[in-house]
């Protein structure tokens, strides 16, 4: 999801890990708007709890990720209540911009809440909440089922039709194209490739596949360029640049 590239989450011992990392094969993310000084966050996160632990499996729910985005008043009380209540999971940072970000995203207007969204942020359910106390964990399996379907990186493969020193061209540039875009998604220059650039010209597009990765991953043609429009996620390009980086190895 684009507004967590690059952005730290918490676990209850305080430790970070990027956002990026932690969730690497998740395909749904559950946001938990919640507070200890709140009674009905008390009541309702041993609930959640219950049912993220019970979803732990692949296809019942286990590729469902919870983040907690606190609204505690200190950071002694957010890693507590994570400690005495919480599942497994992982938090906003206390104090990070993001949690307000987030709130604002999502519309959120009292707590608890539980926003549910594709990796992608394609909105799942608004009333994650409703459904966990209704369902249970299947509340999870249900989630899961409705993810956005799986970005097919499939023609990146082409690139291996190529001979060894062309490909090897290639894909460095891809690399460093796409990783342009993961670092600054919004900086227009990166989303733009000059096709009359000489070094794009005789040693990306003469490869051959390369046209057709740069297709897949979103890119269009515009008179003497090709430019990725912005509402093209991140995520789906940080998927293709982990399947070029692939064949490096």
């Amino acid at each position: 999801m684009d507004v967590l590239q690059g952005k730290e989450l918490m676990n209850q011992s305080g430790n970070t890990i990027l956002a990026n990392h932690a969730l690497k094969d998740k395909t749904v993310i559950a946001f938990y708007f919640s507070a200890h000084w709140c009674p009905p966050c008390r009541q309702f996160t041993p609930l959640l709890a219950r049912a993220y632990a019970a979803s732990r499996i692949k296809g019942q729910g286990g590729n469902v990720e919870v983040i907690f985005v606190s609204s505690d008043r200190t950071e002694d009380a957010l890693l507590s209540y994570m400690k005495e209540a919480h599942g497994d999971w992982l938090a906003i940072p206390y104090d990070d911009p993001l949690a307000q970000t987030l709130s604002s995203k999502f519309g959120v207007r009292g707590i608890p809440a539980l926003k549910v969204v594709g990796i992608d942020g394609s909105e799942i359910s608004k009333d994650g909440r409703e459904e966990v106390m209704s369902l249970g964990s299947a509340a999870f399996a249900q989630w899961e089922k409705l993810a956005p379907a799986c970005i097919d990186v499939s023609t990146v493969k082409l690139l291996d039709d190529n001979p060894e020193t062309v490909k090897k061209e290639a894909v460095e540039i891809l690399i460093k194209l796409l990783s342009n875009v993961v670092r600054d998604p919004n900086n227009i220059k990166y989303r733009q490739v000059k096709l009359s650039n000489k070094k794009i010209e005789e040693n990306l597009l003469s490869a051959a596949g390369a046209f057709e990765v740069l297709f897949s991953v979103g890119f269009e043609e515009d008179e003497d360029k090709l430019i990725l429009p912005l509402n093209v996620s991140v995520t789906k390009v940080e998927k293709f640049l982990d399947a070029v980086k692939s064949l490096q190895s």
